[in-house]
């Protein structure tokens, strides 16, 4: 499925699940001519959370192997996080005078330094993830003739038809049928640093054509597949769908796939969503560490200008005060999330709501008829 110029997602079903990968991981067209339905294959990948896997590499029983394309320069992490501190110790041995030249220069060089420092931080922890070291232990053994450990795939049942005619139920809309055209088109809504970038699909289904969004999946190169947990967005021409919308504005709310088992819930125009709420309490959670991270920079910094350490008392003084400032933050911040969590309520409750709570009882009970867990995918 070529999302846009730059990515390209495949999707391979077996019995033992459905796995996904990006074309700059593998040499696709190699793939698709070598294998074939019915061949039995070794399978390195790790699970997402809805029970589909990501692939790192593939073997076929003629012990042919395909596998991402390993990381070039390896020592270059090692070797930046060995430098890093050079940047600092030049700003350091900069001019002390007020020059707004030397300060920006100053400044350039910290963040430089900061930039380096996370970055090989980054490729060095990756390096010892368990996940990817145990995925390329394994395909170095195979390569090595020796058998890796394998893991049963689950086993899951088919993917079953809904019990419901096609038609309008109580303000839901109900379709199935294959598709017969899948386009996506990648489009930037908004300027500058206030723009973002959705997945715009279209689809026809049964003769009718339909439109989604979807959040664009732009920041999958800018990390390593190991790290991947959300499953992409994929549909083909011949996957048989199940398509339910909302008879208010028309827009497809669910998407039932019975070529992979998977759905997908648009939470668009409901009062409370998972990714609502994933804001909120990283918000939540932020304040607090922030400005106590702040006052014990200003505590520190007025210990250092004193010149001598702290004693006992400066930190029970720390503590009474730091206790007191935290108490108040979890004050207000619950205020504020409580009035703002009844105008939201107030405002969703007069308007007509879309019938989500029956789509998302349909998609779970559909994904446990699979034997699969009640896991959905968000769309947003």
């Amino acid at each position: 499925m070529a999302i846009n110029e730059g990515m390209t997602v495949y999707r391979l079903i077996t019995d033992g699940g459905v796995f996904f990968f990006d074309k700059r991981q593998f040499d696709a067209d190699s793939l698709q001519r070598q294998l074939h339905r019915g061949d039995t294959l070794l399978i390195g990948a790790h699970r997402l959370r809805d029970g589909s896997a990501w692939l790192h590499w593939i073997s076929d029983a003629d012990n042919r192997a395909w596998a991402a394309k390993p990381v070039r320069r390896r020592w270059l992490p090692p070797f930046a996080l060995a430098l890093c501190w050079v940047p600092i110790a030049i700003a350091l041995m900069l001019p002390g005078t007020v020059n707004l030249g030397w300060t920006l220069l100053r400044i350039l060089l910290f963040a430089s330094a900061a930039g380096t420092l996370g970055w090989s931080l980054y490729r060095l922890l990756l390096e010892c993830h368990p996940g990817r070291r145990r995925l390329w232990a394994a395909l170095d053994g195979l390569r090595n003739g020796r058998q890796p450990a394998l893991s049963a795939p689950p086993s899951y049942a088919s993917a079953p038809d809904l019990a419901l005619a096609d038609g309008v139920y109580d303000g839901m809309g109900l379709l199935q049928g294959p598709l017969s055209y899948v386009g996506v088109v990648s489009r930037t809504y908004g300027s500058g640093r206030y723009s973002y970038t959705m997945d715009e699909y279209q689809l026809r289904c049964s003769g009718k054509t339909f439109h989604l969004r979807a959040g664009a999946w732009d920041w999958l190169r800018m990390i390593d597949p190991v790290l991947i947990r959300r499953q992409p967005m994929f549909l083909a021409e011949g996957d048989r769908v199940v398509l339910l919308t909302s008879m208010c504005d028309g827009e497809v709310r669910g998407l039932l796939n019975h070529s992979d088992g998977n759905a997908h819930i648009v939470y668009k125009g409901t009062p409370h969503t998972p990714m609502g709420r994933r804001i909120v309490l990283g918000l939540a959670a932020f304040i607090p560490i922030f400005f106590s991270v702040l006052l014990l920079s200003f505590e520190v910094y007025g210990w250092f200008d004193r010149g001598v350490g702290p004693d006992y008392w400066d930190w029970i003084g720390l503590l009474q005060f730091g206790g007191m400032v935290l108490l108040m933050l979890m004050l207000l911040i619950g205020a504020v999330v409580l009035i703002g969590e009844r105008f939201h309520h107030g405002y969703y409750r007069k308007r007509a709501q879309p019938p989500i709570e029956r789509i998302l009882g349909i998609a779970f009970q559909w994904r446990l008829r699979q034997r699969r867990s009640p896991t959905v995918n968000e769309m947003f």
